[in-house]
Formats: C-alpha cells, structure tokens, sequence
C-alpha cells in the first residue's frame, strides 16, 4: 500500500511538510538485473513526490510504498569493481580498524549486499563477520570465508542476540520507510553496551539538494537524509552521535554512534540543532530542480539534431533516473558502460539501454560520453584513453 502520510515527517512525526519536487514515475528496482530489453522497458514504475521537513530538515519521498520494492530478485549493486570506489571502502574499513581496535572481533554487517566491505574489513583486521542481507544468493564459483557467515534475511530483533562488537549498516537506512524501527531494533541488540558502536553511511541528502541532483532521487530511496535528521533519527532511537562526516567528495555521510546513557536521552535534541543547510535555503529548489532537468534535454537535442554519437557511463541508479528522465525512448544515448561483468549485456530498466563493457566503446566509436559520476572522472577518463579513443567527456 502506498504511504500517504504526506502531512507528517517519517524521521521526527513533525506535522505539516512542504512538497518540495515531483519527478515523473522513473523504474521502481534501480539495481535489478534485467536479462531482455522487452522486460527492462516494461519494468514497472512508481512516482516520487519530495517533501520537506522544515523540523528537521528532512525529505523524503511521501509516496513511496514499501511493498512495491523487491530486493531479493536478481539485485545486484556492486561498487567495488572500481578502483576508486574500492579504494574508498578500504579507507573506511582502516578507519573504523584503528579507531576502534577492531583485530579480532566480530562485525556485524546490515545489508552488506555480496560481503565486499565485510571481507575486506575482516581481511584487513583478522575479524569474524556475520552479514544479513536478503539479496545475498552466492555465485557459482564464489567461495566464502571461513571467517565469515552470511545469513539471507533482513535485518530485525530476531537478530538482537547475534554477538557483534560493532554494528555496520552502509547505504541502507535510506531504503526503509520504516527507518527508526530499523535502528531501534539495532538500539535493542547493543542494550546496554555504552561503549559498542554503530556505524552507518547513507547518500549525503544536503549534496543533493545543494545540486539539485535530479539524478539522485531513486524510487528505492524512500530517503534523503540531511546532516540535521540523520542526527535527529539516532538521537531519537536512544543514540548519542559521537561524530559526523560528509565522506566521498561529500557524496556520504558517515555517522558513528554509541547507546546514549540516560542523561545525554533526556537532551532531547542532543547534537540534532545544527542550522539547517538543506530545502530551506534553497526555496527555489523545485524550479531549479526543473530548470536542471530541462538544460539536459536541451543539451542532448543538440547533440541528435548534430548527430553525435552518445554512450553514457556508470549503470547505477543515477544513470537509471537520469536516462528514464533525460532521454526514456534511447532516442540519444545509445548504450551505457559498466565495468560490472554481473551487468554485461543486461538493460536499464525502463529506458533498455544495453550494458555493455568498456572494450565495446571501441566498435560503438562514441562522440560524447556521459560521466554519471564526477568522482569517477579520473578513473573513467584513462581507461577511455586505453581504448585509443577520445570523446568529448561531459560530467552529469
């Protein structure tokens, strides 16, 4: 059933929500594995209509309904086959490593999706990991390590009582509607261990909007939090927030916290005052919003009317919105790389445009790539050059 609380926010239950935005239905399962282009086209779609918290800053989509998403069929959202990404993840694991002693303990994972960051962070510090995870279906030749135990199911306090010296949820908070149910059922699993921690990234919702990252708004992401009601959703769950930062060229936010000790609860706005940086310094967020939709559309006709070849690069949710959004009938953009191999001939999900691997640019002979991600310009940029080939290379 679709949500229609459009009057109260789903972090803080603040009543009277400003619509912010409204995108027209874009696909539904961003991250699916769609095998024909008949069944990419036809994937079914949902309507995101933003609203804004002027409480806590908050927005999210009020007319997501959490029944439409699947993420047990055929899910597949790896990131690490890049060097970069990859290199990102590792530091994040050194990190949480150092700071917190992690050598031999045992780690937590909530939707880890196939493991990467928890081999990684077990790897790198001889830990024991447990990764819960609906999605997770092993390949055929994907051996699991001895240290490391996946259970495919979300996560819920039937899972309280798994040992776990620090709890890890990437890139996942943003997906539930039902988002302080899923950390009060973490806050019930830490009990009373003052001192265990959590740590949690999810999409940086003051980047998006400071922007206007039309691209970014995904039906799979219910929300976008902002640095104001990420801090706000974890005090409100019982949590003392120990730090706070933007992370991958401000893309993320990552957040650490502890069990707050009943002093710090009884504070009910603990560290969640911050200024507001989000919707409400940017009033006209909705007609810029508009206007950034229509400078693409603009910028892709002059690119048919010259007839330039144009292949986009990057086959993640951003490129999923953009092209359902810029260019839904691949009048333009012909075809789009992933270094995936998991993607490899697959389709995006409503506009079909093929998947294909960076080796195939050399007999598509492009004019014009479409970066879906500026903080992979240096990365895509060379491996296009190892190809002999040099497009014009426009950043969305």
């Amino acid at each position: 059933m679709v949500n229609v609380a459009k009057s109260q926010c789903i972090v803080c239950a603040a009543p009277n929500v400003l619509p912010i935005a409204e995108i027209a239905p874009v696909p539904i399962d961003t991250n699916r594995i769609w095998y024909s282009q008949a069944e990419a086209r036809a994937a079914p779609k949902g309507r995101i209509n933003l609203a804004y918290c002027s409480a806590c800053g908050h927005v999210f989509n009020c007319s997501y309904g959490d029944d439409l998403v699947d993420y047990e069929a055929d899910y597949e959202n790896s990131q690490t086959f890049s060097p970069r990404f990859r290199k990102y993840v590792e530091g994040i694991a050194d990190m949480l490593i150092t700071k917190h002693e992690l050598h031999q303990k045992r780690i937590l994972e909530i939707g880890g999706g196939r493991g990467e960051f928890l081999r990684i962070i077990c790897e790198r510090g001889n830990n024991h990991g447990v990764n819960i995870e609906p999605s997770y279906r092993p390949g055929p030749s994907e051996d699991t390590p001895a240290n490391i135990r996946f259970i495919t199911d979300y996560y819920t306090t039937r899972y309280r009582n798994e040992p776990a010296d620090i709890i890890i949820c990437r890139q996942v908070l943003e997906h539930f509607w039902g988002a302080r149910d899923l950390l009060i059922s973490v806050r019930e699993a830490v009990g009373k261990c003052l001192d265990q921690v959590v740590y949690f990234e999810v999409p940086n919702g003051d980047f998006i909007l400071r922007e206007q990252a039309f691209w970014e708004f995904h039906y799979q992401h219910v929300s976008y939090f902002t640095k104001n009601s990420l801090t706000k959703i974890f005090t409100m769950c019982g949590f003392e927030v120990c730090e706070l930062q933007e992370q991958f060229e401000g893309q993320l936010l990552g957040i650490e916290a502890r069990a707050a000790s009943p002093h710090v609860v009884s504070n009910k706005n603990n560290r969640a005052d911050c200024e507001h940086t989000t919707a409400a310094s940017f009033p006209d967020f909705g007609k810029n919003f508009r206007s950034k939709v229509a400078s693409w559309l603009e910028r892709l006709a002059v690119l048919y009317a010259n007839g330039q070849r144009v292949v986009a690069w990057g086959a993640g949710a951003k490129a999923v919105t953009f092209l359902n959004i810029i260019d839904p009938d691949r009048e333009v953009i012909s075809h789009i790389v992933d270094i995936n191999p998991r993607k490899t001939g697959c389709f995006v999900p409503g506009s079909g445009q093929e998947i294909v691997e960076p080796r195939a640019l050399r007999e598509l002979r492009p004019d014009v790539v479409l970066l879906m991600n500026a903080v992979y310009r240096d990365e895509i940029s060379s491996a296009i050059r190892a190809l002999g080939l040099d497009p014009i290379i426009l950043i969305v």
